[in-house]
């Protein structure tokens, strides 16, 4: 294990210093901040879900029937919010690196929408730099926003509108999921509805109720577990359509297990879930050789101060998740990649290569 967290913090050790070594991404060169923009919105962009049909919403239990159990209480609340429309938002803080923010909604119909932030990627900043992404029957929809001042820093190479890619196509390119889980990656080709992290259950190990606490006026049931994420990540590389090597952490360089934080709300439903991945970080510091840190050991420290936050709310309202008008797509978004996986646009509707 100590061998294994040492090549870990020696991996991160060399990253972090190639950030540094860029100058902290303080904006000044507008090109090279317009290209880093496409770039990072690109290659965040997940992997739509198959058609399925709606999903039959359970009936929630009673506050008197929620399990006393922390085990019991956690599975119930993973099946019970997954397959229910549902409104949420994310806030992934990587240190010094990025605060990314992404708002969603989710039909009880396998379709879902979202609109990430790229805010304070270029070091801080309302600057309204994101896109949009649609998540409808099965196809994948997404259009880039950029504010009418920035857009003369991007010019033609990113044209406003829609554009379209499959699941196939985002599972080949290898592009991540919006998971609780950092790095997880589309499943059979299709990315997971938000607010389903029933995929967790058979890899928790351990859990333990922490309290109840009060969030947005409502009391929460605090439950902390470990996620057997090692176990976890070897079942997605071994399928066929699974990650391909894509996530972050894998193979020698994972630690054994992530503590997630959850907060469960008097009707069995998952209200929010965090993991703080600073700590496992603190302990690779403390691996590292003064050689590799090369004097920048605040720098590192600061990058590796890693959280993501979920919260969901709004469960069961009537939310409709609509494809954009065939005219305001325009146009495969692995073309304007340069890729060779643009085959979205013979299933879009509506949409003809021109």
């Amino acid at each position: 294990m100590k061998a294994r967290k040492a090549r870990l913090a020696a991996a991160i050790a060399a990253v972090a210093l190639a950030a540094a070594a860029c100058g902290g991404g303080d904006g000044a060169d507008s090109d090279e901040t317009a290209d880093e923009v496409v770039t990072a919105a690109t290659v965040v962009v997940t992997a739509a879900p198959a058609t399925t049909a709606a999903a039959t919403t359970a009936p929630l239990p009673t506050a008197a029937a929620l399990p006393t159990d922390a085990m019991e209480l956690l599975q119930l609340a993973f099946e019970n919010s997954a397959g229910r429309s549902v409104r949420g938002d994310m806030q992934m803080d990587m240190g010094a690196l990025a605060t990314v923010a992404m708002h969603f909604e989710s039909d009880s119909s396998q379709n879902f929408s979202m609109f990430m932030s790229f805010d304070e990627m270029m070091g801080g900043g309302d600057i309204g730099i994101g896109f949009e992404v649609r998540f409808v029957d099965g196809v994948q929809y997404l259009q880039f926003v950029v504010p009418e001042e920035l857009r003369a820093l991007v010019g033609d190479e990113l044209p406003e509108g829609w554009f379209v890619f499959d699941a196939e196509t985002a599972a080949a390119m290898g592009i991540v999921c919006p998971s609780a889980l950092p790095g997880d990656a589309p499943d059979d080709g299709a990315c997971r509805l938000p607010n389903d992290n029933t995929n967790q259950i058979e890899f928790v190990t351990s859990a333990e109720i922490v309290g109840t606490e009060s969030i947005d006026g409502e009391s929460m049931t605090h439950i902390r577990y470990a996620l057997d994420i090692t176990s976890m990540t070897e079942g997605y590389l071994a399928e066929p359509d699974g990650a391909d090597g894509s996530l972050p952490l894998v193979g020698d360089f994972l630690p054994d297990e992530f503590i997630y934080d959850v907060w469960i709300d008097g009707d069995g439903l998952t209200r929010r879930i965090s993991v703080d991945l600073g700590s496992f970080m603190e302990d690779l510091l403390a691996d590292l050789d003064p050689a590799d840190t090369e004097g920048h050991e605040d720098e590192i420290a600061s990058m590796l101060d890693i959280t993501n936050v979920i919260n969901y709310y709004d469960y069961d309202t009537d939310i409709t998740i609509e494809a954009p008008p065939a005219d305001e797509i325009v146009g495969d978004l692995g073309d304007l990649m340069g890729s060779d996986f643009g085959e979205a646009s013979a299933t879009a509707p509506g949409y003809e290569n021109s």
